[in-house]
């Protein structure tokens, strides 16, 4: 059996033994590993985590004797002779297996970790909450929040991740915390909790929350005075530091408690008072209503605006922000998707919503900071009084939205640490974020792929576009023309675009070009984009070593590729063929087919391939001895790596 504590300082017992790592690397590495429990955690993560943008060039093998130091002293599994892949091992016995590409540890009851337990207790209290049964649900949560020990990690060397990691635990314990406190005023124990509010706004002085529901139980205690020098002294403090006045429900408590009103009276029973005991949304002033139009051709995506509804939508007490990621292969419509569902989302966060485009900082035409600032002057801070800094621009805008509900759409992330820049503070905010990389992020969300379209959706998309045409048109040419579009919405958009703006072309004329020019298909605008220029952007961040595959693949015109007829054309030495080649899916510029056999099988898709042919000139070559010069080694996280070699992409040995 053993225990894992990240809530404080970090402790690891095996059958009540201490068996906690010393040394810091290793340190970092179980906890990176732990808090991605039974999923995979990459090479290229760990190896950022560890050394960021510097790794030694004797990386690989320092992870590997870390792993093999971790599973001697943890007494873990290998997993050679246990468990299958997708099994749990069995009882008592957590394995550190090694995958293509990386490694997982293997949990049989995530319960062992302190942070999963935590977690757990929560939900039990949200239910209980649900339920009516508030004595319960503040017990649990006060269970919960005795977890702790300390500060996340607090004894831990952090990284990117690790911090990332870090602050997300810390700011789910301050929702918890005030959820408790909610709960235990709605339930007239005003006078159990006053001590722990004191210390909790001394912890977080610019916590509306924390200060509302401490106004609130003074009061109750009969220390009116105090109850407003704590509103007086959160107002100094929110205008010195941020430039903003307190929120409106926080100024009507305020007014409440200098009249003495008797709303603020202590509850009689123990059921459900009626005024909230701390702002749980609030009109801001101005709302930033930023969202692009909704195009009014909008096809299809049925089940996934539904699963985006669902998950977004609903009870949001306690529950802390939720993100959605959406992927999918250029082309497919992820922007449009994106402002659709938000629209659809709009009633539920009326403190506004924002709308960020990463598009001009993947071009280099923007500074993030620069982004950044322009949400902050939506929200009414005047530029003069925001600081430099992103690290600073990020810490205000999670303080302007620690207590309202925004939405953020943020279109075209490229780095993870982009994504982490522009994420809101509140648990009643939420973002939908558009990548083109189907790959590990920061975020916990739900991850959303969308699919081409079907043939009818995207007949109906090119008769909604071409408007007037389908009665005087060759429908055979129309289906011909939808085919040469994959079931790409772009494409599709694109084509029907130039015929309705020619109105007297047949739909044949346009179909014989398009065969005898098959880059005119390729740049055919859709609004500001074209096919090209999106499979352009994907390709320019890939590694160089994804840069010669494909290379390698293209100079080949083959429809499809097994493993093993991919190994033969890469340098002997390459050991981590199938990684490569589920990262290119991974950046959808690759698809993966599993026959029945169960032996899976690559393709490029034609219209990326033509793309990818137009671009081949610009892609570097192998050296002489096999190496090539990496760029991002990953594009969500942003790093760039030593010199690597084909053959050292992943650290199968280990």
């Amino acid at each position: 059996m053993i225990e894992i504590g990240l809530l404080g300082s970090m402790r690891v017992s095996r059958d009540g033994d201490d068996v906690t790592p010393s040394a810091p690397k290793l340190r970092q590495v179980l906890a990176l590993l732990v808090l991605n429990a039974n999923s995979l955690v990459t090479v290229d993560q760990l190896c950022e985590e560890l050394w960021e943008d510097h790794p030694p060039f004797s990386a690989l093998t320092t992870l590997q004797t870390y792993i093999y130091q971790l599973r001697r002293r943890l007494r873990l599994a290998t997993g050679q002779n246990g468990a299958p892949f997708g099994s749990r091992p069995p009882h008592g016995f957590p394995t550190l297996l090694t995958r293509v590409g990386g490694y997982e540890l293997r949990l049989h009851d995530k319960q062992t970790v302190d942070a999963y337990r935590f977690e757990l207790l929560v939900e039990r209290g949200k239910a209980h909450q649900r339920g009516g049964a508030l004595e319960e649900a503040a017990r649990a949560l006060k269970e919960a929040l005795g977890v702790w020990r300390g500060s996340a990690l607090v004894d831990v060397s952090s990284g990117r991740r690790l911090s990332a990691w870090s602050t997300q635990l810390e700011e789910r314990r301050k929702n918890v915390l005030e959820q408790r406190f909610s709960l235990e005023l709605e339930l007239g124990r005003h006078h159990v909790v006053l001590d722990e509010l004191v210390e909790a706004l001394g912890d977080h002085p610019t916590h509306e929350a924390f200060a509302g529901q401490l106004m609130r139980a003074l009061h109750r205690c009969g220390r009116r005075p105090d109850a407003l020098e704590v509103f007086r002294a959160l107002r100094a403090r929110l205008v010195d530091e941020l430039g903003l006045e307190p929120s409106l429900q926080l100024q009507r408590l305020h007014q409440e408690v200098l009249a003495d009103r008797g709303a603020l009276t202590a509850p009689t029973g123990r059921g459900r008072t009626t005024a909230p005991s701390a702002p749980q949304s609030r009109p801001a002033a101005p709302r930033p209503a930023q969202l692009p139009h909704d195009i009014s051709d909008f096809v299809g995506r049925k089940r996934e605006l539904a699963q985006l509804e669902t998950f977004l939508g609903g009870d949001w007490a306690g529950t802390g922000m939720r993100v959605v990621e959406v992927h999918g292969p250029p082309g497919v419509g992820k922007s449009a998707f994106a402002i659709r569902a938000a629209h659809r989302l709009r009633p539920q966060f009326p403190d506004g919503q924002l709308f960020v485009d990463l598009s001009t900082v993947g071009d280099g035409k923007e500074q993030l900071t620069d982004v950044l600032s322009a949400c902050l002057s939506a929200c009414g801070i005047a530029r003069e009084k925001q600081p430099t800094g992103l690290d600073e621009l990020s810490q205000l805008f999670r303080s302007w939205t620690a207590d309202r509900r925004v939405l953020v759409v943020v279109d075209d992330v490229l780095t993870a640490s982009q994504l982490h820049a522009v994420m809101p503070g509140g648990a009643g905010c939420a973002v939908i974020a558009t990548n083109r990389y189907r790959a590990h992020s920061l975020s916990t969300g739900r991850k959303i792929v969308l699919p081409t379209l079907s043939t009818d959706e995207s007949l109906e998309l090119y008769d909604r576009v071409a408007q007037d045409r389908r009665p005087r048109e060759d429908r055979t040419a129309v289906h011909e023309l939808i085919r040469m579009s994959e079931g790409l919405p772009l494409v599709v958009r694109a084509v029907a675009g130039r015929l309705a703006d020619r109105p007297c072309w047949p739909v044949r004329r346009l179909v014989d070009r398009l065969r005898t020019n098959q880059r005119l298909l390729l740049e055919l605008p859709a609004g500001t984009q074209s096919l090209m220029s999106t499979v352009a952007l994907s390709y320019r961040h890939l590694p160089s070593p994804s840069q010669e595959l494909l290379h390698l693949l293209l100079r080949r015109n083959r429809p499809r590729w097994r493993i093993d007829e991919v190994r033969a054309l890469l340098p002997a030495r390459t050991d981590d063929t199938e990684t490569l080649l589920e990262y290119l899916v991974d950046v959808h510029l690759v698809q993966e087919f599993l026959p029945p056999d169960g032996e899976p099988v690559y393709a490029v898709p034609a219209l990326t391939r033509q793309a990818l042919l137009q671009l081949l000139p610009g892609v570097g070559c192998v050296q002489n001895n096999g190496a090539v010069h990496s760029g991002p080694a990953d594009p969500v996280a942003g790093r760039h790596a030593r010199p690597v070699t084909l053959a050292k992409t992943a650290a199968p040995g280990a």
